[in-house]
């Protein structure tokens, strides 16, 4: 460091002044050295060169430095940091251009630590007033510009904050008033600023403010609820967080004010769909139950309720058995939840009122969010009466076959009619249930579908509108900090379009399913339709689609379709979704059990992929339907008779042997049409449905 060869004793009270330095101007040089050596601040004295001359104490402890490693030092060595704009205005002082200067900069001290500092610069005159050299201050402002910074990005946050922020005196008057605020109420600043918060808060009178008053400074902070009246006169509902304060000796509140007109509105549309959904249950014939994981009752409609003469309130979280009327059907629940099977079905006896009857409960487990554990619906129909007719029939069955044998085939052919009447009564039934629960759901399941697009569009907007706030104000207010972590806003923008798109896909499933069961539930409708066939087969499988899911360790069925370019077809749609039906069903049933037989051999077992093949084509003034499996297929002794009734190759109590039977006459009598199976053993099995564009112009048998 360069250094001018000075005697530093000047700094001593003891020692004489550098009279060999400045002789002819001592009197002035040492007065300034022991005013600056004294002086309570931050001060140094250069001469001509830059070269320092004397030095305060705080100016010394201010910069950590020792008064030997600068007195006889060049200023720009101490500090070889400076702008190039210090040395310049220095300059001008020293030839007297400048009177002085001020100068701030971010500056490395000689400790290494980066400062904020402020200079202030001007020269010292000798006694005959030539300029001797320079008198430099310093101040750090590091501290002060950070808590000026910090004042200004919190109201710049405040007055661009997402919520309405406004300030109002003891005497409701309006102080202070955000962006938002005029936004919400559609006023300028200035026209909020001559309002009071009875003008715009209709529940807020002048009588009852003193007391509200005193419970907000009581408690420091409340939230509420109320209506606002913007300049328009629109009246809409808010949510307000209100703070006390204290400033200057005068009492203000702080109002964070939220338009919560959309978070009603979604409120009411739940609780409207909720309604709604308790009257589409209410209006199934049956009785229907949800029921919680741990087996208490979530809810049930009124036909359950009505059974046990008991409002539905007094089912809601008791436990199942709570009445101790059926404790089969307390099992078949206990088995239920306890398996992994997603649906079940089993017959129970139940005391209702004093009368034993039989219901068919039909299980179904549902997911109210990925990670609880399933709640389960369970709807049962009283099939007490179908029992005792079915009891009957077979009862009368046995008998008639006692007869002679002359009677034998008359009874058979009585037996088949009688049977199939009963499976048409059936499927009747099943019709009309089907289309009034399709027609009940499909009006609230449209308007949530609906409302959730919307929901997603809003929700994506704000959380936009967020982002783009927390990018511009990365560093909110503490009370908005805290509100950010205490609702976990990272997680809630994550989340809440996760949610809404579960919600989306879960409404797009019901009314997918919804569609399907309205084509289904054409099977009470007798007149001829002009319908897409292939919309036909879509619906039946819709509604077989769990049966196409892998049972233990079978694979899932894997369904091609080849669909031609079909016109649109006159026909019965519901008694030919019935066809689709029983032929899936068949499919389905060979390849259980070619996977079954596959899997019992020890020896080099083959690996099995199912499939169910489906083409459409048109052939003249004819479409053919082909449906193809890769199943257990059967030998031509079996297909030959696979249109027979009563004929079956199934050891199932559940088989009949009536589903094709019923199948061929509905295709050959009803659609003046063909339907016709090849298969070979081990191999595939295929059902060919031919039957007439025009079904008026047609007399194909």
């Amino acid at each position: 460091m360069k250094q001018r060869p000075i005697n530093t004793t000047t700094y001593d009270d003891s020692t004489p002044p550098l009279s060999h330095q400045y002789p002819e101007k001592h009197g002035t040089y040492n007065q300034l050295c022991q005013f600056i050596k004294h002086i309570p601040a931050a001060m140094a004295m250069l001469d001509q060169e830059m070269f320092y001359l004397a030095a305060s104490g705080i100016w010394l402890q201010y910069w950590q430095l020792e008064s030997s490693e600068i007195i006889g030092n060049l200023h720009y060595q101490v500090f070889p940091n400076l702008p190039a704009s210090w040395q310049g205005q220095a300059e001008k002082c020293l030839v007297g251009t400048i009177s002085q200067f001020e100068l701030e900069h971010t500056i490395t001290a000689p400790n290494g630590s980066i400062l904020l500092v402020k200079w202030k610069v001007k020269p010292w005159h000798t006694d005959e007033g030539i300029i001797g050299g320079l008198i430099i201050s310093t101040e750090e402002i590091t501290r002060e510009k950070k808590i000026q910074q910090q004042l200004e990005l919190t109201k710049l946050a405040t007055d661009n904050a997402a919520d309405a922020i406004f300030w109002i005196s003891v005497n409701g008057q309006l102080y202070y008033v955000n962006k938002q605020t005029c936004n919400l109420l559609g006023y300028s600043e200035s026209e909020l600023l001559q309002l009071t918060i009875y003008d715009i808060d209709l529940e807020l009178s002048r009588e009852v403010l003193p007391t509200y008053w005193q419970q907000v400074k009581n408690q420091k902070s409340l939230r509420f609820e109320s209506n606002y009246c913007t300049k328009a006169g629109r009246i809409f509902p808010v949510e307000v967080n209100a703070n006390y304060l204290e400033f200057h000796g005068h009492e203000y509140q702080c109002a964070i004010v939220r338009d919560i007109s959309a978070q009603k509105k979604i409120n009411l549309d739940l609780r409207e769909a909720k309604e709604q959904f308790q009257a589409v249950l209410n209006a199934v014939p049956g009785l229907v139950s949800w029921i919680s994981p741990d087996l208490r009752y979530l809810g049930v409609n009124k036909h359950l309720a009505n059974a046990y003469n008991l409002p539905i309130e007094t089912f809601i979280n008791k436990e199942v058995g709570f009445l101790q009327t059926s404790p089969e059907f307390n099992d078949f629940v206990y088995d239920f939840f306890a398996q992994a099977d997603l649906t079940n079905v089993r017959e129970v006896k139940a005391n209702v009122r004093g009368n034993i009857r039989t219901y068919l409960i039909v299980a179904q487990k549902y997911y109210r969010d990925k990670a609880s554990l399933p709640a389960a619906v369970f709807v049962g129909l009283d099939i007490t009466e179908r029992l005792a007719m079915e009891a009957s029939l077979r009862h009368n069955q046995k008998k008639f076959r006692q007869q002679a044998d002359q009677l034998e085939q008359t009874l058979q052919k009585l037996n088949s009619a009688t049977t199939q009447l009963i499976q048409k009564h059936k499927t009747s039934i099943l019709g009309q249930v089907v289309a009034g629960v399709t027609h009940e759901v499909n009006n609230p399941v449209n308007f949530i579908s609906g409302n959730i697009g919307l929901a997603i569009n809003y929700v994506q907007d704000l959380l936009y509108l967020i982002d783009i706030y927390q990018q511009h104000y990365p560093h909110p207010t503490p009370e908005i900090e805290s509100e950010i972590e205490d609702i976990e806003l990272d997680f809630i923008k994550e989340d809440l379009p996760k949610l809404l798109g579960s919600m989306m896909i879960g409404a797009e499933r019901i009314r997918d399913v919804v569609r399907s069961l309205r084509q289904f539930s054409g099977l009470e409708v007798e007149s001829i339709k002009t319908v897409d066939i292939h919309k036909g087969l879509d619906s039946t499988l819709l509604i077989l689609q769990n049966q196409f899911q892998g049972k233990g360790n079978c694979p899932d069925i894997n369904v091609v379709k080849k669909y031609g370019s079909l016109p649109h077809v006159e026909c019965y749609p519901g008694e030919l979704n019935q066809v689709f039906m029983h032929i899936f069903t068949n499919a389905i049933d060979a390849l259980e059990e070619k996977h079954r037989n596959l899997s019992t051999k020890k020896i080099n077992p083959q690996p099995f992929e199912p499939e169910i093949l489906i083409t459409t084509e048109v052939k003249d003034d004819y479409i053919a339907i082909a449906i193809a499996d890769n199943g257990i297929g059967m030998v031509e002794e079996v297909y030959s008779r696979i249109f027979e009734p009563l004929f079956t190759t199934k050891t199932s109590e559940n088989s009949m042997g009536l589903g094709l039977s019923i199948s061929q006459e509905l295709i050959v009598d009803k659609h003046q049409g063909k339907l016709s199976c090849k298969s070979m053993i081990g191999e595939f099995t295929v059902f060919v449905i031919e039957i007439p564009i025009k079904l008026s112009h047609s007399g194909r048998q």
